[in-house]
């Protein structure tokens, strides 16, 4: 059995999609994990930016900002159909669904979280690692042949932790009533002896674990990325974490060992391992072999497959401890508690 802390089994946690906000049964707000720290990241300037990119390709700020907009949502809309595929699959082939019905959840918005795995864990079988590749697949009722898969770095990363008896977990809720911090872990393997934080993400650009950007041919229009590469070690994020690089490599990772850092402290086992899954959409590539934009953004190359790549992702322990106290400093004194007759 999973083993859970005392003091996390009375707070339930709740998510409202809508405004994408945590609270829990005693009326306590929380920041989540993805907010916390990109309070670290330098703010972006749109305004200025849509300025100098308007006068960069000749048309107007609405325009360039409309650009960003569609990017920004075709993006989510992506991401949102290969984590849902992704969770449907596990969360029906380990059998989640009917290990849930023993926690008695009172509203639909109450989440699942690390702290109740010592009730649902027992419930719930080891992941079906062929029942997870014919569903994502979407190819009938037997798992195709390893040659023709479309994510053969995925399912080979469940297969290892399934045959060493790790139960997987996706779209999990975790969370620290101290600090009033909380999140959803991606996909959490897990047994009675450790644990690991995995993670997926779809963003155009690919994974960087440098601050800088590609420089721009700005002879043809649109303006397009080169395959030179510009480093930036001055671009850094916000203090005290000023000796950071300013790029996605770093708020990804400072997720992750956020979240290894809820799941040690609500279950008391240690970490095993961070990794992180890019899945690499086939945009159309341009002359520099980066993606091609277009008037209306990036297109796909219909005639490709995306692609995944796992990343192993390194402990930053004490920048966590850091971000907590802090976040300690600014709650303490505001967390509501759950009243206990019985003690």
């Amino acid at each position: 059995m999973i083993p859970v802390k005392s003091e996390y089994k009375q707070t339930k946690l709740y998510f409202d999609e809508p405004t994408h906000k945590y609270t829990d049964n005693c009326g306590n707000s929380y920041i989540s994990a993805t907010t916390i720290i990109h309070s670290y990241v330098p703010k972006f300037d749109s305004n200025y930016w849509a300025k100098y990119k308007a006068k960069e390709e000749n048309t107007s700020i609405k325009d360039i900002k409309n650009q960003w907009d569609k990017i920004r949502d075709k993006a989510c809309d992506m991401g949102n159909v290969y984590h849902n595929s992704f969770e449907e699959g596990i969360r029906q082939n380990s059998k989640f669904f009917n290990a849930i019905k023993y926690l008695n959840k009172q509203e639909s918005k109450q989440m699942v979280t690390v702290a109740d795995l010592d009730v649902v864990d027992s419930h719930t079988k080891l992941l079906d690692v062929d029942a997870f590749i014919d569903h994502t697949e979407n190819k009938g009722s037997h798992a195709p042949e390893s040659s023709s898969l479309k994510y053969p770095e995925i399912y080979k990363v469940f297969k290892f932790y399934t045959e060493r008896d790790y139960k997987i977990y996706s779209e999990i809720g975790a969370f620290l009533p101290k600090y009033l911090v909380s999140g959803t872990i991606d996909i959490l393997p897990i047994r009675e002896d450790g644990f690991v934080i995995l993670d997926w993400k779809t963003n155009r650009t690919g994974l960087r674990f440098q601050a800088g950007y590609y420089k721009k041919d700005k002879s043809v229009r649109p303006v397009q990325e080169t395959d030179e590469w510009v480093h930036k070690p001055e671009d850094v994020l916000l203090p005290p974490f000023g000796g950071l690089p300013n790029c996605n490599g770093t708020t990804y990772s400072l997720q992750l060992n956020l979240y290894a850092k809820m799941v040690h402290l609500i279950t008391g086992l240690p970490c095993k391992g961070l990794a992180l899954c890019h899945i690499e959409v086939p945009f159309i590539l341009n002359q520099y072999g980066r993606p091609q934009r277009f008037k209306d953004g990036f297109h796909i190359d219909e005639s490709k497959t995306e692609t995944a790549k796992w990343y192993k992702i390194s402990r930053l322990e004490p920048e966590i401890d850091t971000m907590l106290n802090i976040r300690y400093q600014t709650v303490n004194g505001s967390q509501k508690q759950q009243m206990n007759l019985f003690v």
